[in-house]
Order: C-alpha cells, then sequence, then structure tokens
C-alpha cells in the first residue's frame, strides 16, 4: 500500500489586511498548522507529501517563513516532499524556491512538466509548476506520458478544473476532467480552489483527483474546519481518500437576530447566550439582524469590545428599524417617496433574486430613516 498526504494554497505570509494587529499571532496560525501537518505525514507513516501550490506568497513572503518551510521539510527526511508552485508562489528565478538551499527530500516542479522516480516505491511522481502568475491555457497537453514499469503513478498540479466548482476564482490553468483522466494517474494532487473537492474518473466513477481545500482559513469565506487529504493506494490500484482537519485556528460566520434588544446592555446579553457554544479561540464574523426600535441602533465598536473573549471580532449591523413604513409612504414626504419606490421595485421584480434585493434595499432605507429620526 502508498500512503501520501496531500494539502495545497496554505498561504504562508499573505497580508491578512483586515486582521492588522493579531497579523503576527495569525501567521503563528498558519505556522503551527504546517507543523501539524507534518506530524501527521510521520505519524500516518506516509511515503509522500505533495503541495499543490500557493504554499508561499511570492511576493511579501520572507525569508525567515521559507527558512522555517526548509526546517521543517528535512524534518520528514527521507519522505519525499514534491512540490508544484501555483500562481501566487511561480517558480521565478528569484524566489525563495530557487535561492534557497533546500534538502534533498524536497522536490520541485518547474514550468516544464517533470517525473520523479522512486523504484523503491514503484512510483512516479509527475507535476507541472506556474512559470507566473497568470496561465490562462490547460498545462495538460503538453503531459509527455507515463513512464513504463511502474505500479502507482501520481500527479501535483495547482489550476482550475473545468465546471468543477471554481466559481469566485480565476480559471487560471484550465483543466477539463476528460484531459485529466487522459493523464492515466492513479491520483492527482489538485490545488488553487480552496473548497474541499473529490472528482470521479470520466470513465470508471472512482475517485481519481482532489482539492483538499485550505488547511488554515484566509478570510470569513473559508469558515469551519479545514482539511488536507490522506490517501492510500493499494496494489490493484483502488484508492481510499480521506478529510483531516488540521487547521489552528476556526472561522465561525454567525447571523443573530437581535429583535427586541433596546439597549446596549440588552444586545450584548442576547449575543453572549446565543455565541456560548463558541470557542474562544475562533475569529467571528457576526452579523446583526432583526427589527429594531427606531431610537436604537447597535453600536458594533462597542459590541465588538465586549465580545473580546473571541481572538478576532468583526461585526456588521444588519438590523433595521421598526419605523412605520405605511405611514411614513402615506406622509408622502422625501422618505415616503423613497419607500415607495422601493415597495414598488419589490412588487414588480421580474424574479426572486430582483425582489430580495428590493426587500434589503428596503430594509436598510429603513435603518437609515430611524437612524435620522431617533
Amino acid at each position: 500500500m502508498l500512503r501520501f498526504i496531500h494539502t495545497a494554497d496554505v498561504h504562508l505570509d499573505a497580508p491578512l489586511q483586515t486582521l492588522s494587529a493579531l497579523y503576527e499571532l495569525r501567521q503563528e496560525d498558519f505556522r503551527r498548522t504546517m507543523r501539524t501537518i507534518r506530524d501527521l505525514v510521520l505519524d500516518k507513516q506516509a511515503d509522500f507529501w505533495l503541495i499543490a501550490g500557493d504554499l508561499l506568497e511570492y511576493h511579501g513572503g520572507r525569508r525567515s517563513t521559507a527558512l522555517f518551510l526548509r526546517d521543517l521539510f528535512a524534518s520528514v527526511a527521507p519522505v519525499p516532499v514534491c512540490i508544484a508552485p501555483g500562481n501566487h508562489d511561480p517558480w521565478h528565478p528569484d524566489s525563495y524556491y530557487q535561492t534557497l538551499e533546500w534538502p534533498g527530500n524536497v522536490f520541485w516542479f518547474t514550468p516544464e512538466w517533470g517525473a520523479y522516480e522512486f523504484p523503491d516505491k514503484s512510483c512516479v511522481v509527475y507535476g507541472w509548476g506556474f512559470p507566473q502568475p497568470h496561465v490562462y491555457e490547460s498545462p495538460l497537453p503538453a503531459f509527455p506520458g507515463r513512464l513504463h514499469g511502474y505500479r502507482h503513478h501520481l500527479m501535483v498540479l495547482h489550476g482550475s478544473v473545468v465546471n468543477g466548482g471554481a466559481d469566485g476564482h480565476h480559471p487560471y490553468a484550465p483543466m477539463t476532467l476528460e484531459e485529466m483522466a487522459a493523464a492515466g494517474m492513479d491520483y492527482i494532487a489538485l490545488g488553487h480552489i480552496h473548497k474541499p473537492a473529490v472528482f470521479l474518473h470520466p470513465v470508471s466513477q472512482t475517485p481519481f483527483a482532489a482539492y483538499p481545500g485550505s488547511p488554515e482559513g484566509l478570510s470569513a469565506k473559508e469558515a469551519g474546519e479545514r482539511f488536507v487529504m490522506y490517501g492510500e493506494l493499494e496494489k490493484d490500484g483502488r484508492l481510499r481518500l480521506e478529510h483531516v482537519p488540521v487547521q489552528s485556528r476556526i472561522i465561525s460566520r454567525r447571523e443573530v437576530d437581535v429583535a427586541g434588544a433596546e439597549t446596549t446592555e440588552q444586545l450584548v446579553n442576547v449575543l453572549e447566550r446565543e455565541l456560548a457554544d463558541e470557542e474562544d479561540d475562533c475569529l467571528l464574523y457576526l452579523t446583526l439582524t432583526g427589527e429594531r426600535s427606531a431610537h436604537f441602533t447597535p453600536p458594533v465598536e462597542v459590541v465588538e469590545q465586549r465580545l473580546s473573549r473571541f481572538f478576532y471580532v468583526q461585526c456588521t449591523d444588519r438590523t433595521w428599524s421598526d419605523l412605520d413604513a405605511d405611514q411614513l409612504q402615506a406622509q408622502s414626504g422625501v422618505w415616503g417617496r423613497w419607500l415607495s419606490k422601493l415597495a414598488e421595485a419589490e412588487a414588480e421584480g421580474a424574479d426572486e433574486w430582483q425582489r430580495d434585493i428590493a426587500r434589503m434595499a428596503r430594509r436598510e432605507a429603513l435603518a437609515r430613516i430611524g437612524g435620522i429620526l431617533r
């Protein structure tokens, strides 16, 4: 049996601009996550550690972080660490990938297709790395093909699987499932998309490629557990994949209805009750919703300070005022005409999406009016 750990999209030294003063603490989280992955490689007695790009930020990445990686990879020797640079850490002449001396168990893939042979494992690991941040064509048509005489064939590749869950991401190095299947791999370790996804072979309908997702959340979009992929490949080619959570700190997105709260104390009491199940060390992205009294606007800065038990809190107010909209519209003033227009837009929306937009705009208008009139 052949075992591997597959990770991607760590983004060490990424800017994380919204965290400001907490930046260095958060960077330590990312390094701790990498140590967790290293320990998993050792605990699972993995034959390979596959890293599919965007490991270290090329712009802004620090030498000290590159040295941390060098020492970390050396600590798993002789386990091979096979790395395919991505669009955030391309294979540039002045990158740390080329200017540092790396341990002998680290194998880099460049913009020329590469193949590393491991006869003792009867395995070949193939890969390709980004030459620059933007690649808009698939690298797979240039793949020279498998080497003969080996039982197992793995590939490490950064890019977008066309129609493969890449929504919201630029289609860098776009690949189709058919192209990937034609390469004849037992497993393709992918990177670029931060959400986990497993792809089935178009013919056999068995797993043959995957995104592990980012192992540590970079933004509010990457809430919840974060994973690496653990794989076991049998001699007969059967593949078993397992998502293993490795994050150092959870990002949590919560929406709390604070309807009825008329004072800061009442508001905080509601929040403390509703958030009692959240871990103290999480990053909390909190949205307040619900109808509130026109005389009370939730003090976001105070809320964030009162919830200081969390590692980080970002509070957004999406409550709306309990003003009588019908009465305002009947008065025919500027506020009434504004609300009437929005009510018409809601009623006449061409589809549910447009009606939802008009409904949210009307709530926002009531919130603003309430702030002016209170």
